[in-house]
């Protein structure tokens, strides 16, 4: 049996602040002695996508202690910097990190957040390409794809000289035009002392006697990692991108809770029955409970909502996929029940199909108003029936 958290509440249902009501994830487990837990005492640890959520065998706690060490930081404005650094425990952290993608949401409580869909490809992007003995968002070739995304065009040009690049110099171009950076001027990468740099653009406005030997001293021979010029881009980038006004401050202020999260860190327990037998395949139902207090809740007009999709993929000894599915979940709760209603409990069902045998089960969770997701895995047997 996991153990619950301990929870006192004290909040402002202040719902034109558009609060994030979080309340610990607590893992209920059911009566069933079938029945298992996904993470925690099991030794069965989530693993996540590290800005998305914590990595392998990681507390919320520290994660969110290192969130803005990410990739998220080339696209997080000076403010929201000072102001994360300025947050006191995790609560108040994970009510940021809420209100920071819902800042970016193009489409403002739609079904999905399409820049935190489109943050996720360029990282994947990055770290695919450019990963060399690290993550492939921290080269400059990765933090340029985290604010423009993958270049149109690509080239590879040689004969320049060993003081402008040690190898042949490697240039993006895109078909839009962008902001702060000289019209049609490509992206040019140079390699000196020992790594690639972004080499400023060679037209920008120059104060008047400048000498050209002055100026290749300036692009080529004093070069940082990332120009000037790309962090004007960069910035008006960022400007660009917030689709919402947020008042960090006035909506964190606004809850006031002191949460001991639990050993077990996921939001509900799972259960696995198996039906009757169709051919070769075994009907396997997947019972997800949790208690209404281990949900992340947010504001939305005079409720409080939460909006979620759980996937359930089986794998066989393969690694190839047997069998999944997927459920799309939306609880709201009128602001003045949400209290009284924390032990209430809700049970969801998942059905897969598949063969007797052996089988790693994932289960993910992704919270679509948070931008939270959470990846966990476990082994499960299918019986002969």
């Amino acid at each position: 049996m996991s153990k619950m958290a301990e929870v006192r509440i004290d909040i402002g249902w202040t719902v034109a602040a558009c609060v994030a009501v979080l309340i610990a994830a607590a893992l209920l487990a059911p009566a069933d002695a079938g029945a298992r837990s996904v993470a925690g005492n099991d030794g069965v640890a989530p693993q996540r996508t590290s800005f998305l959520g914590p990595e392998e065998g990681e507390s919320l706690s520290a994660w969110t202690a290192r969130w803005l060490e990410g990739p998220v930081q080339y696209i997080a404005t000076d403010e929201e910097k000072e102001i994360y650094a300025r947050l006191e425990n995790t609560t108040q952290r994970l009510q940021f990190i809420r209100l920071f993608w819902e800042r970016r949401d193009p489409t403002y409580r739609g079904p999905d957040n399409e820049f935190v869909d489109e943050f996720v490809r360029r990282v994947e992007y990055a770290n695919e390409e450019f990963s060399d003995g690290g993550p492939g968002w921290k080269t400059v070739f990765g933090r340029v794809v985290l604010v423009l995304g993958p270049p149109a065009r690509t080239e590879r040009q040689l004969g320049f000289p060993a003081s402008v690049s040690q190898r042949p110099v490697i240039l993006w171009s895109y078909d839009e035009r962008l902001p702060e950076w000289p019209t049609s001027e490509m992206l040019m990468f140079v390699f000196q002392r020992g790594r690639w740099r972004l080499a400023p653009p060679s037209n920008f406005n120059e104060p008047a006697g400048v000498t050209a030997a002055q100026r290749d001293l300036e692009r080529f021979n004093m070069l940082a990692e990332i120009p000037n010029d790309f962090a004007r881009t960069t910035e008006a980038m960022i400007r660009g991108s917030l689709a919402q006004t947020v008042n960090y401050i006035d909506v964190i202020n606004s809850v006031r809770a002191d949460v001991v999260f639990p050993d077990a860190d996921i939001p509900f327990a799972w259960a696995a029955q198996f039906g009757g037998r169709s051919g070769d395949n075994v009907t396997i139902d997947l019972k997800l409970t949790w208690r209404m207090e281990s949900l992340i809740f947010h504001a939305v007009e005079q409720d409080f909502e939460t909006e979620m999709v759980v996937y359930a993929v089986l794998f066989g000894p393969d690694g190839e996929p047997v069998d999944e599915t997927s459920k799309h979940l939306n609880f709201v709760v009128p602001a003045a029940e949400l209290q009284a209603r924390g032990d209430a409990l809700i049970e969801e069902t998942l059905t897969l199909s598949a063969p007797p045998g052996t089988y790693q089960l994932t289960l993910s969770l992704d919270d679509h108003l948070l931008g939270y997701r959470s990846v966990y895995k476990d082994e499960l047997v299918v019986p002969s029936r």
